[in-house]
């Protein structure tokens, strides 16, 4: 799992200070990426038909502790899906879904990402979707783990295949000294 902060000098500085008072800092952009996401081949008997898949990860408290410690506000803005591996393309990909739950609480799911492929879409190696909207996912991101889940359904290959998953978020962070 790679996170890249951009944020993290700065914040350090300014809690150097030693002030007291309490600091606030927008964030613009954290990337959050699961590589190697294994998606299971179709069967055979279904590789004429569209047939549909699904895989999920797990984003322990230790992935989301600064939501946590600093007060946050956790928004998300764009989901990628990649091909990786072998693969050279997603053009079998008719739908997707990526989806955020808690498993302690199931009825806490959030829809992260509904695409549905256009006839007239180009062959490419990536699902790329920004929101026009930000979804807020603080409170599922104050858990203690979060899962997320990708449904896929289309022509899928037979064999096992992987893709990697970005969430770009931002957040809005309060710390207290």
């Amino acid at each position: 799992m790679t996170f890249r902060l951009c944020f993290i000098v700065p914040v350090l500085a300014a809690l150097a200070g030693g002030c007291a008072g309490s600091f606030q800092a927008d964030v613009p952009d954290i990337e959050i990426t699961q590589r190697g996401v294994k998606m299971p081949g179709a069967p055979l008997a279904t590789s004429a038909d569209d047939s549909s898949v699904s895989s999920f990860f797990a984003l322990s408290s230790c992935n989301t502790a600064w939501a946590k410690r600093l007060n946050s506000d956790v928004l998300v803005h764009q989901v990628t899906i990649a091909a990786s591996g072998s693969l050279p393309n997603l053009e079998f990909i008719d739908l997707a879904l990526v989806t955020a739950s808690n498993p302690a609480s199931p009825e806490s799911q959030t829809e992260l990402l509904n695409y549905d492929r256009s006839e007239t879409a180009p062959s490419s190696s990536d699902i790329d979707v920004s929101m026009a909207t930000s979804i807020d996912i603080t409170t599922l991101w104050s858990a203690d783990q979060a899962v997320i889940e990708l449904q896929v359904a289309g022509q899928l290959p037979e064999q096992d295949w992987t893709v990697d998953l970005t969430l770009i978020l931002s957040g809005k962070m309060t710390y207290n000294l």
